[in-house]
Order: C-alpha cells, then sequence, then structure tokens
C-alpha cells in the first residue's frame, strides 16, 4: 500500500452516503464505482472593508449510460458580506456508476472576490479555513476507473501592476488506476498555516480517501496606498469510467446532460442561500 503526504480526516460528506446507498447498495454483486470531492473555505476577521465585491457559482454534470447506470451531482455557493466582511465558498461533486459501459464527470467551481483600498502604513489582515474532502472506490480493476480532484486557493493581487503578492492553496487528487495520489499545500511567506485536526489519508487499493483541514492568516502592511484585489477559488471535480463510452453515445445524450446541468444550478443557488444565512447569523 502506498503512502505519501497525509493530511486530516474531516467528514463533511454531505448527501454522499445517501447517494451512495441508494445506487451502490441495491446489487453489492455487480460492479460499482463512487468518486466523491468536496469542501469549503471561509474568510473571517478582516480588518478592511471592501470597496467592491463579487461572486460566482458553476456546476457541470455529465451522464452517459450504454447498459450501466450512471449518477452525477454537483453544487456550489459563494457568499461575501460586507458588514463585518466576511466570505465563504462551498461545493461537491459526486459521480457514480453500476455494471458497465458508462461515463459520469461532475464538477463545481466558486469564486468571491473583494476589492479593497489600504492607505499608506496601515495593515491588511484576515483569517481562514480550508476544508478537502476526496473519496473514491471501486471493485474490480482495472476495467473500472474512479477520480476525485480538488483545489483550494487564494491570491491578494497588487491591481495597479497586476501583480501576485500573496497567496495560499491547498489541492488534492485521487486516481484508482495509476500513482497520482496525492493531498498538499503551498503558500507565501506572509501566510501562515496550521491543522485543525489530526492528519490522516490512505492511498492504494481500491478504495482510497484523502482530506484536509487547515487554518491560517495573512497579515502585511503598505508604504504606499495600495489598491488590492482578493480572489479565492475553489473546484471539485469526479469522474468514474467502466469503461468510457464512444464519442458517438456522447453526442446523443446531449439533451439529458443539458438537463442535468440545469438541475445542478438549481441546486447551487439553494446552496448559495443558505451560506447567506449562515454567514449573517454568525455574524
Amino acid at each position: 500500500m502506498k503512502r505519501r503526504l497525509a493530511f486530516v480526516q474531516h467528514c463533511v460528506l454531505f448527501a454522499t452516503p445517501l447517494i451512495a446507498g441508494s445506487v451502490l447498495g441495491t446489487a453489492p454483486s455487480q460492479a460499482a464505482t463512487f468518486a466523491y470531492s468536496g469542501g469549503d473555505f471561509n474568510f473571517t476577521n478582516i480588518n478592511q472593508t471592501p470597496l467592491g465585491i463579487g461572486t460566482e457559482t458553476n456546476t457541470d454534470t455529465l451522464a452517459i449510460g450504454n447498459g450501466g447506470n450512471v449518477d452525477t451531482f454537483a453544487q456550489a455557493g459563494a457568499v461575501f458580506l460586507v458588514s463585518p466582511p466576511k466570505a465563504s465558498t462551498s461545493g461537491l461533486s459526486v459521480a457514480l456508476g453500476e455494471n458497465k459501459d458508462y461515463l459520469g464527470e461532475a464538477e463545481s467551481q466558486s469564486k468571491v472576490i473583494g476589492n479593497f483600498v489600504v492607505e499608506a502604513n496601515t495593515p491588511f489582515s484576515f483569517d481562514f479555513t480550508a476544508n478537502l474532502d476526496l473519496e473514491t472506490s471501486i471493485d474490480n480493476p482495472p476495467a473500472e476507473n474512479a477520480r476525485a480532484a480538488g483545489d483550494i486557493s487564494f491570491k491578494l493581487i497588487d491591481t495597479t501592476n497586476n501583480s501576485v503578492l500573496d497567496f495560499f492553496s491547498l489541492t488534492g487528487n485521487l486516481a484508482t488506476q495509476g500513482d497520482n495520489d496525492f493531498i498538499a499545500y503551498q503558500k507565501s511567506d506572509n501566510v501562515t498555516v496550521r491543522e485543525l485536526a489530526v492528519p490522516a489519508s490512505e492511498f492504494g487499493g481500491n478504495q482510497e480517501y484523502a482530506t484536509a483541514s487547515l487554518g491560517g492568516s495573512l497579515q502585511r502592511s503598505f508604504t504606499n496606498k495600495t489598491n488590492l484585489a482578493l480572489v479565492q477559488v475553489k473546484s471539485n471535480r469526479t469522474r468514474v469510467t467502466a469503461p468510457e463510452p464512444s464519442s458517438t453515445l456522447a453526442l446523443l445524450c446531449c439533451g439529458s446532460v443539458i438537463g442535468l446541468i440545469a438541475n445542478a444550478k438549481r441546486k447551487a443557488m439553494t446552496s448559495a442561500r443558505s451560506l447567506k444565512e449562515n454567514l449573517a447569523a454568525k455574524g
């Protein structure tokens, strides 16, 4: 069994057990695949009031069955509040299949942006938390494949010259075929990171998971008056195949895919409203 970088077990699986139980539990003797990617990010204690804010969410799903059963789901939410300044993104992507000859993909992305003007010799600071959860499962390798990936990052940008001043990224990948399993983070010098729980992960075999729960902060000051953009992006991607259907079948199923995408976007809007209510209650 392969072991690389370990992080924490943060069991925020949303509705995943219900989805998996309803499809994968129907016929234990049949081949099945499952991939989950979910997470959230929060900015708190931002010490400057933004002059402008923006949010964006996108979801996309694909489900093609040619003798097999496949289901996909994606959800995304993003909220930025001005008073007191705080922001949050969340989302998940799930793909699961049964039997053979199917392709399932799900992707969600959330983004928040805040624009600030910081006066000379004035500090700019905030706290943050980041949580990422990945899981994959297959029954019959190498015919089946499952992949889960996620990325959570932010950048502090000087908008006058479009230069990145500070950054943080938490990235993970699980693939049941191949050795590209990892979860890790990177940061700039002004970003402080701490683990919020005991590290844990499992790589290799037919069932894999990788989770991370991190907290941190950023603080810096500027000699001159500075225009800043704080940009945070979170994406989650999943894919299951057994094996992948032909491109011709993909074209034939285009109509059903459009319906799935529309349904996922409606769910994302519900998630965004829930996030806003939670942030307002905490404020």
